[in-house]
């Protein structure tokens, strides 16, 4: 893929790097998966409105300095799909539940869970 300058992909990992894991997930619940631009801290009304969307002024600042007057980026989810899948088997989700919450196959599925029983 060929990202211009003023487009970056912004990795989970920088992202919890950057704000937390709490405050990560909250941008991620917002905005996930989607290209978004992040307007410069300077700008009023479109800063204010990133704020406004957000709901957290401390949030928006750090993305806002990180990031201010670019497009970046964000994961559709926080949590890699392999760690999801292990996570929602052990709390007892049906595979249908777990199929249908993720997007993957059944057969992936399978295969992540085997994958996990083997490592153990």
């Amino acid at each position: 893929m060929d990202w211009s300058d003023d487009r970056r992909y912004v990795a989970r990992e920088k992202l919890i790097e950057l704000l937390g894991e709490d405050a990560a997930a909250r941008v991620v619940k917002v905005f996930g998966g989607r290209r978004i631009y992040v307007p410069a801290p300077t700008s009023t009304d479109s800063y204010g409105r990133f704020v406004a969307r957000l709901g957290d002024l401390e949030i928006a600042r750090k993305l806002c300095f990180e990031f201010g007057g670019t497009q970046i980026i964000l994961p559709q989810k926080l949590a890699p799909l392999n760690e999801q899948i292990v996570k929602l088997k052990r709390e007892s989700v049906p595979m249908d539940e777990i199929r249908r919450r993720l997007g993957c196959t059944e057969s992936y599925i399978y295969y992540v869970l085997a994958k996990e029983r083997r490592a153990k």
